[in-house]
């Protein structure tokens, strides 16, 4: 277990370049491909010589064609989408491949309802899917077929992989998920998804990624860890009219540990962090949430260990331990929920919790905050123990550290109609006040 004075001293850094960040805990190694972009464009797979056309009315069969007759028969290879504006009906799973990359510089438009995803990328290994001109986009028309179509793009058991400088728009369901895997870095993303559950932005888990540098529009989870997950650091998030991020939902045989969120933007959310089960079994362990910034949230800091939307798992409570939140500024909308709530099951109280200038403000200025089977320090939370207790609150007015958050220029005012067509954004080039982007855009 990772002490909290190791914890510290090893993220106080402002800013990480990539070399930095592989070599800075949470991060066991180098994350990212293992060749450079340009070795793999020794050789070209353009879909246009696979049967594929700009105006394309099913872009899938050109897509598969180009990686099995032209990828998988090359030692390093660039699979290319050019410019233009795609259909695509036929869903691709473009599995074992090594030392290639993705390059959509063009639009690909869902044009089939069949379930699964657009695209899936498994067992990949020195992997990057990008685009070279920060415009490449799959716009998943989501309006057409609401939670009954197709997600837009799946990395499954992949590693030394990258996924940067593209734009995903109205996924039917979720948007971008990450399927165990390691040493994988997300970058520069822009995610545009209704204002309705199911709309997830990125889900993750897996060990060793990097995530930072990516704004998420939906009304579902932001940028959120799932089971199992290690060494995993995620920053400079802009959750811009979102669910917010969060951990979970979490059930039996739960394993997370060593992870870092820091430098988080949460603008007009469901939450800031939520961290959901439903008993169950495992543990949550050794996290930093630092540096979080929240307007016009719905809640807070919210710890839910009995989430009603989850089926109870058959386990007394997943054990959560050594969790630390530190340097929150927050307007929170709701005088009637809490700013922090910090439930924990009563069979696996959590313990050494610490909230460290976690400053709350609601519009009335005092608020109630609520603590169940929770030990550390601040908030309600008591000092040391190890048995359950009931809910208890305290009040709590203006903090005295308070300070009214910093906005975003592209701050959104409402989330986007479930009913109609949602536009495709640029992406941003800031994803959190005031400190610039860690990667510059790829068309930079």
């Amino acid at each position: 277990m990772f002490s909290h004075s190791r914890l510290f001293v090893s993220v106080l850094a402002a800013s990480l370049t990539a070399v930095q960040a592989a070599t800075e805990w949470p991060l066991t190694g180098a994350v990212g491909p293992t060749t450079t972009t340009a070795a793999k464009r020794a050789v070209i797979c353009n879909v246009l010589d696979y049967g594929g056309t700009i105006g394309s009315s099913d872009i899938g069969p050109a897509i598969l064609s180009a990686f099995t007759n032209c990828v998988q028969t090359a030692a390093t290879a660039t699979l290319y989408i050019p410019p233009g504006s795609y259909n695509m009906e036929t869903w691709v799973t473009l599995d074992d491949g090594s030392h290639w990359a993705l390059q959509l510089d063009g639009i690909i438009y869902r044009a089939s309802t069949t379930s699964g995803h657009m695209f899936v990328i498994e067992n990949a290994n020195d992997f990057e899917m990008f685009s070279s001109n920060s415009a490449g986009a799959i716009q998943g028309l989501g309006y057409e077929c609401r939670n009954a179509g197709p997600r837009l793009l799946r990395m499954v058991t992949s590693t030394n992989f990258s996924v940067h400088d593209l734009i995903f728009v109205d996924s039917p369901e979720f948007h971008v998920i990450v399927q165990t895997g390691s040493n994988g870095e997300l970058y520069n993303l822009a995610i545009r998804g209704t204002n309705l559950g199911g709309s997830d932005g990125i889900d993750i888990s897996g060990a060793n990624h990097w995530v930072h540098d990516v704004e998420v529009t939906n009304r579902d989870e932001c940028v959120t860890v799932k089971n199992p997950a290690n060494n995993l650091l995620i920053e400079r998030i802009w959750c811009n009219q979102s669910g917010g991020s969060g951990i979970g939902s979490l059930a039996d045989g739960t394993t997370i540990e060593d992870i870092i969120y820091r430098n988080v933007y949460t603008n007009g959310g469901n939450n800031m962090m939520l961290i959901k089960s439903n008993l169950g079994s495992g543990y949550v362990q050794n996290i930093l949430f630092q540096n979080f910034i929240g307007r016009d949230s719905a809640y807070g800091l919210d710890i839910d260990s009995y989430w009603s939307d989850e089926t109870p798992g058959t386990g007394a409570g997943v054990q959560l331990t050594n969790l630390t939140f530190q340097n929150w500024d927050a307007e929170i909308v709701s005088d009637t929920r809490a700013p922090v709530q910090i439930i924990c099951a009563d069979g696996a109280p959590c313990t050494d919790i610490t909230l460290s200038n976690v400053n709350m403000y609601v519009e009335s200025g005092t608020a109630v905050v609520k603590c169940e089977s929770a030990y550390g320090t601040g908030a309600c939370l008591k000092a040391s123990g190890t048995t359950s207790y009931a809910i208890v609150t305290s009040t709590i007015a203006l903090p005295a550290g308070y300070t009214t958050p910093p906005t975003l220029a592209g701050d959104l005012a409402s989330g986007f109609a479930t009913d109609s067509s949602i536009p495709i954004p640029t992406i941003p080039s800031t994803f959190y006040p005031g400190l610039a982007q860690i990667s510059p855009l790829a068309k930079n």
